[in-house]
């Protein structure tokens, strides 16, 4: 079971990280529009342990292939 949290602020640093809009940060995560990530982001919708993951992951993907 994922338990893990991800604050709004932490959410968003990453999505500013990675150059990627909220729409297309929305789409990359399983999200229709951009609405749900500027929720995240403000705090007003909880991040799920599995969105969390999802970013995470992404995240990781990313910063590996600027290394290589």
């Amino acid at each position: 079971m994922l338990k893990k949290k991800m604050t709004a602020e932490q959410f968003k640093q990453i999505r500013t990280e990675l150059g990627l809009s909220q729409h297309r940060m929305a789409n990359l995560i399983g999200y229709e529009n951009r609405a749900s990530v500027s929720l995240f982001e403000s705090g007003q919708r909880p991040i799920s342990p599995q969105v969390t993951l999802l970013v995470e992951m992404l995240a990781e993907k990313t910063r590996m292939r600027r290394t290589q």
